[in-house]
C-alpha cells in the first residue's frame, strides 16, 4: 500500500514580498520548496496544481496537497478538490 499524507500549504506568507506579475511562477518554485524540505525527498508536482495556479487570474493563498508516494526518493503531490 502506497504511503499518502493530506497537508494545507500556506503560500501567503511567500508570496506577499513578491510582485504581482510575478507571483504564479513563484508558487510552483515556493510549492515545491517547502515540500521538499518537509518531506526530505524529491517532490513531482502534478498537473491539476499547474491548473489550479496557472489557470485563474489569481494565485490562491492555501492549497490542499495529497502526497503520495511513488518509490523510495519520490513523492507525486496532486491537488485535493
Amino acid at each position: 500500500m502506497a504511503e499518502e499524507r493530506i497537508i494545507t500549504i500556506n503560500l501567503r506568507k511567500r508570496l506577499i514580498e513578491k510582485a504581482r506579475w510575478k507571483r504564479k511562477r513563484a508558487a510552483i518554485k515556493v510549492l515545491r520548496e517547502m515540500l521538499e524540505r518537509r518531506l526530505k525527498k524529491k517532490v513531482k508536482i502534478d498537473k491539476s496544481i499547474n491548473e489550479k495556479i496557472h489557470g485563474s487570474g489569481k494565485v490562491y493563498s492555501r492549497l490542499r496537497i495529497k502526497l503520495e508516494k511513488m518509490d523510495d526518493e519520490t513523492f507525486l503531490a496532486k491537488l485535493v478538490s
